[in-house]
């Protein structure tokens, strides 16, 4: 297989642990191939992922256009309109990721979406962007049938494949899968880990999550963990603290480095239910064979916890509905390992897939290759 030169685009370098997650998962994908890592950060995504990098701005990238033979938009939720505390226009990401693919294509460069998702979509111009997107991707991959949903209701046309988030794919690197949970003893109280995010909601449904994480009462150890602390950001600190202060005996935990390290802290600290604000969070509690409920603020937490059989929420519970679906979790099974490895599976098709773009369809074994599934979103799975 010819090695090729590939330009890896998403969210990198903003102290994010699911994105790191996600370049790690890429890089271990494409090892046989010269990857170039465009980051917010270039030093740190460099020394973190041992990989070439340049600033993820409109100079560096247009450069680098011209020297590579692909480009790669590694993961995320590419379709959707910006939340207002980004402090960008609301489809900014969209026409970014339309002129890179425009640029590109201009150059003859093969341009590969691989386990992508879609969220918020209203109005006119975030679904004419997101379907000139799909139109022109050399290879589309979504993450899961949710996100075929959202495209299809805006009017993009389908079908889909279906893959998998790509950090699935590490599975087996991560210490804590297939390992069984150990039972608490008898007199612990049960413990709660909350993964922040301040994207989930207003005041009103921190309100909520507040009240009904206080209605535990004094059974349950409550563990509030943030999430994105990079790139200045301390909005998910700041959300932990805001919910210590009503929550007596709360504890605050240090935000995870990556997935694995997330998973690794379920495991040290006895968690029993994972309460999740943030999609990569529910990925280290399968991970770490750890209950959990989606607070289902994007279609991709709902899709999550529909694949793995997990409980969900919606954002705009009551108090009373998030403390009977974590007390509700623990009555239920964890994710199973085989739901799991069906994740892993699923994306390392993806990947199979996306290497076979980038050797020009040179396969060295054919019959190897699996199908992904195909879904036009018709809320039917």
């Amino acid at each position: 297989m010819s090695r090729a030169r590939v330009l890896l685009v998403g969210a990198f370098g903003q102290g994010n642990p699911g994105d790191e997650s996600l370049c790690a998962a890429f890089v271990h994908a494409l090892g046989d191939h010269e990857l170039l890592v465009a980051s917010a950060d270039p030093d740190e995504t460099a020394g973190r992922h041992g990989v070439a990098t340049i600033a993820a701005t409109a100079l560096p990238v247009a450069r680098a256009l011209s020297a590579v033979d692909a480009v790669v938009v590694a993961g995320g939720t590419i379709f959707k309109r910006l939340h207002r505390s980004s402090g960008r226009r609301p489809t900014a990401l969209l026409r970014n990721t339309a002129a890179l693919m425009l640029a590109a294509r201009t150059r003859g460069r093969p341009v590969a979406l691989v386990g992508v998702g879609a969220g918020d979509l209203h109005g006119p111009a975030a679904a004419r962007l997101s379907a000139w997107i799909t139109r022109h991707a050399d290879l589309l991959i979504l993450r899961d049938e949710e996100s075929a949903a959202v495209l299809t209701d805006a009017g993009v046309p389908s079908p889909f494949w279906i893959g998998a988030d790509p950090v699935w794919a590490l599975a087996d690197g991560v210490a804590t899968f297939g390992r069984s949970p150990a039972a608490p003893a008898p007199a612990d109280r049960s413990v709660v880990a909350v993964a922040l995010s301040h994207l989930a909601g207003d005041a009103a449904f921190e309100r909520n999550l507040a009240a009904g994480l206080d209605g535990l009462g004094g059974d349950w150890l409550i563990r509030l963990q943030p999430w994105q602390t990079g790139a200045g950001s301390d909005a998910d600190l700041r959300l932990a603290r805001r919910l210590a202060d009503r929550i007596p005996g709360a504890v605050i935990d240090d935000p995870p480095h990556d997935v694995g390290n997330a998973a690794a802290h379920l495991s040290d600290q006895s968690v029993d239910v994972v309460l999740g604000l943030r999609f990569h969070a529910l990925v280290a509690a399968g991970l770490s064979n750890r209950r959990f409920v989606a607070v289902a603020h994007e279609p991709k937490l709902a899709g999550v916890a529909r694949r793995l059989d997990q409980l969900s929420v919606p954002p705009h519970a009551s108090g009373e509905v998030y403390t009977a679906a974590v007390t509700g979790a623990l009555r239920r099974p964890p994710p199973t390992a085989a739901a799991v490895r069906g994740e892993a599976a699923a994306a390392a098709t993806a990947f199979d897939l996306l290497r076979l773009l980038l050797a020009d369809g040179e396969l060295a074994e054919p019959a190897t290759l699996s199908a992904l599934p195909l879904s036009a979103g018709a809320r039917s799975w």
